[in-house]
């Protein structure tokens, strides 16, 4: 049986925060309307997209224009800008799950992750990584002392739906990692850790829609329109029956349409957990039902 899990999973950039990487780009100068413009030049090349984007950096650096190191990606934590107080809001959500009267009994837990195309090392430097139980991003090379100088992994729109499968089978970030063939063990339903009925998806744009018609059952693929972009992309997901939910503002604070979306959405999943788990347990015989077969 799946624990009393809630997984609510993230896209990061335009979701949580603005595009890092253009943000990482610009702090070093660097025109980022022609360093795009190359990488799309690249996919028209067929070159998927992360791969196009970390090449372009490691061509940077090789030209010394572009420091990657984690010094660097240390030194610009402090400058990304959120989505305000949501720091604050995951710890109210979690805190909500923890004293709502009616998810308490079956001690419900709300888990976070973070599923992006974007580079894993600057992702995990920001102040949300904390409030994280698990982050898959693209990854370069990052030695402690030097810079990086080649690409180790990819995160494209279809191979998001690895790591929400490794949600599911209760697989640990690092396992899943250093043992990637694990992602196709056959399990029962029973064995799952995290049912697709008890995720929550939040995006923004066209690389998410791969993790929607792969996960027919997830509770809410959700999409969000953070204050970092507009609406338009949403609207055109949801024109396209690609989303179960919104588009709403990127706004989590309490009171928020948002919010309110979320907690009514964690309630109702944490409900139907609690339903299941009752169904599957076979009550003890009463005392009266008992002193019959005492006589």
């Amino acid at each position: 049986m799946a624990e009393p899990v809630i997984a609510v999973i993230f896209d990061f950039d335009e979701t949580l925060g603005p595009d890092t990487i253009s943000f990482f780009l610009q702090e070093q100068g660097i025109n980022v309307d022609k360093f795009w413009e190359d990488v799309k030049e690249m996919i028209g090349e067929e070159w998927d997209p992360p791969f196009a984007y970390m090449h372009q950096m490691l061509e940077l650096s090789k030209m010394g224009k572009l420091d990657i190191s984690k010094k660097s990606i240390g030194r610009n934590r402090t400058k990304i800008t959120f989505i305000p107080r949501i720091a604050g809001s995951l710890e109210e959500l979690r805190d909500y799950v923890k004293t709502n009267k009616e998810l308490k009994e079956t001690k419900i837990r709300l888990e976070f992750y973070i599923i992006s195309g974007g580079l894993e090392e600057l992702i995990k430097s920001t102040k949300v990584a904390p409030y994280m139980d698990g982050i898959f991003g693209s990854n370069l090379l990052m030695p402690r002392k030097q810079v990086s100088n080649r690409y180790t992994s990819a995160i494209s729109f279809t191979e998001k739906t690895r790591f929400v499968h490794g949600i599911r089978k209760g697989i640990t970030v690092s396992d899943i990692r250093k043992n990637p063939y694990r992602i196709n063990d056959a399990i029962t339903k029973d064995m799952e850790r995290v049912s697709f009925s008890q995720m929550i998806y939040l995006g923004d744009g066209p690389s998410d829609i791969p993790v929607s018609p792969r996960s027919p059952e997830m509770a809410v693929r959700d999409w969000c329109s953070a204050p970092f972009g507009t609406f338009k992309k949403g609207y055109e997901l949801a024109r396209g029956k690609r989303i179960t939910v919104g588009p709403y503002t990127g706004n989590y604070k309490k009171g928020s349409d948002m919010r309110k979306v979320l907690e009514e959405t964690i309630l109702r999943v944490g409900l139907e957990i609690s339903a299941n788990r009752k169904k599957n347990v076979i009550e003890s015989p009463s005392p009266k039902f008992l002193k019959y077969i005492d006589n």
